[in-house]
């Protein structure tokens, strides 16, 4: 099956056109339910919830997503930027989900004089349902086909079964990318061109600045990532002055502990088996330095993985079973190859 970041870079190339919020006229748990979403319908000084109709799933059972929009006063929609959160894309990956919960919170007491407006979809796609009714729902009836988004933030988790620290995936090319991804002061800064069709390389292709976040471990909620991200999130709405300045002058990110690099190589495992990690994430390596044995089930080493360069552990299992090809670790580093000077995954 088509994955959703896929068929959003195809969607992403069709003009919408513009219609007035359609209210389908159901209401689920006291939540409207809408079919599109325009901006200008959306009450000023206050947050509004929905449920977005994306179509049926097999079987004809109807398929919702929640919208959240905070739009500050009246004119904010001329005067002011407009924010896209976006979380639980892969149905396992959930701190993002409390980080636009606790911003929204946060909001309540701000919207009346926010310079801007905040729409978010906590879980783009909670059960990985059909990619391409969500892709098409999403990027046209709430994004606009780009006109209701001036910046995005894509909130991930690595997948089940590995384990990373705060970094997050940036396109210097486009301006303002660089910016956002210092602000989140992340323990990695990956430069990438991107992955196509993803919601972070859709925005970036329609120059809309946005970088994918990825934070923790999947199905559980780590309260030192979320209050990381949930910092970020307000440097950014202070930065696009989306909420009052707290600064006399613009925010100078404090890089003192950020690792920025171009390269991530991948260390796949020629056996299935159980791996043995001897390097932890964000340590540093060396070039030849084991960072992993593949045990079969009597124990024996059938295989001992090495980093392939100088660098640091980037991602790596913490569920010890492996199948041949699957990764024992994630190397990064900064290439001396010209061609990865804008980022290579190898």
């Amino acid at each position: 099956m088509q994955t959703f970041s896929r068929i959003l870079a195809v969607f992403a190339l069709l003009a919408a056109r513009t219609f007035a919020t359609n209210f389908t006229g159901d209401v689920l748990n006291g939540v409207p339910v809408i079919s599109y979403l325009n901006l200008t319908d959306v009450p000023s000084q206050a947050i509004s919830r929905y449920y977005l109709r994306v179509g049926e799933l097999n079987g004809g059972i109807p398929l919702h997503l929640p919208v959240m929009v905070a739009r500050g006063t009246s004119k904010s929609l001329d005067t002011g930027k407009k924010l896209s959160l976006t979380a639980g894309i892969h149905g396992d990956e959930l701190n993002g989900i409390r980080v636009i919960q606790t911003i929204f919170d946060q909001l309540q007491t701000q919207v009346s004089t926010l310079n801007g407006t905040v729409i978010a979809i906590p879980t783009v796609n909670p059960g990985g349902n059909s990619a391409r009714l969500l892709a098409y729902n999403v990027w046209n009836n709430v994004w606009g086909n780009k006109s209701q988004v001036d910046v995005g933030l894509d909130l991930h988790t690595p997948s089940s079964g590995d384990e990373s620290s705060l970094w997050c995936y940036a396109d210097f090319r486009l301006p303002y990318v660089e910016r956002l991804a210092k602000l989140l002061q992340p323990d990695t800064l990956k430069i990438d061109v991107g992955e196509p069709g993803s919601i972070e390389t859709t925005f970036v292709d329609n120059k809309i600045p946005a970088i994918t976040v990825e934070m923790g471990l999947a199905k559980r909620w780590n309260t030192t990532r979320i209050n990381r991200v949930y910092d970020f999130v307000n440097r950014v709405m202070d930065d696009l002055y989306i909420i009052p300045s707290k600064y006399t002058t613009p925010y100078q990110p404090d890089l003192s502990q950020t690792y920025i690099v171009t390269t991530v190589e991948d260390t796949p495992s020629k056996y299935g088996g159980f791996v043995e990690r001897l390097v932890l994430v964000d340590q540093p390596v060396t070039k030849g330095q084991a960072i992993a044995n593949v045990r079969n089930a009597f124990g024996d080493i059938l295989e001992t993985i090495y980093s392939p360069d100088d660098g640091r552990m980037f991602q790596s299992p913490i569920d010890p079973t492996i199948e041949p090809g699957a990764s024992a670790g994630q190397i990064v580093y900064n290439s001396t190859d010209p061609e990865c000077a804008d980022g290579c995954v190898l």
